[in-house]
């Protein structure tokens, strides 16, 4: 039996400009085949994800999302595979420097 590796995200100090914004950025989340639960603690969101389902749709989304609400995008260094190398690692892409630098 295979284990499913669980990566958990973190997205601190999410500023939302009203309810609609924020019902659009969990659903957001939802929506994600490879998130299994969010949760939030105190000024922090923790958004687990299942890593055998981050695929190149799901990590563009991702990345779309953090960047979108200005959540640190370092973090995405860890999705980093061979299967992403042609489009993850494009240094003139709009989150290669907050991921890689």
């Amino acid at each position: 039996m295979t284990e499913l590796k669980e990566v958990l995200l973190e997205a601190r100090g999410v500023r939302f400009y009203s309810q609609y914004d924020e019902a659009v950025f969990f659903k957001w989340l939802r929506d994600l085949p490879c998130v299994v639960n969010v949760e939030g603690q105190g000024l922090t969101i923790f958004i687990a994800c299942r890593s055998d389902a981050i695929d190149e749709d799901a990590l563009r989304e991702i990345l779309a999302l953090f960047h979108r609400y200005g959540i640190e995008k370092r973090q995405l260094a860890q999705f980093d595979r061979a299967e992403f190398l042609k489009w993850f690692r494009n240094p003139v892409a709009y989150w290669y420097s907050e991921v890689f630098d």
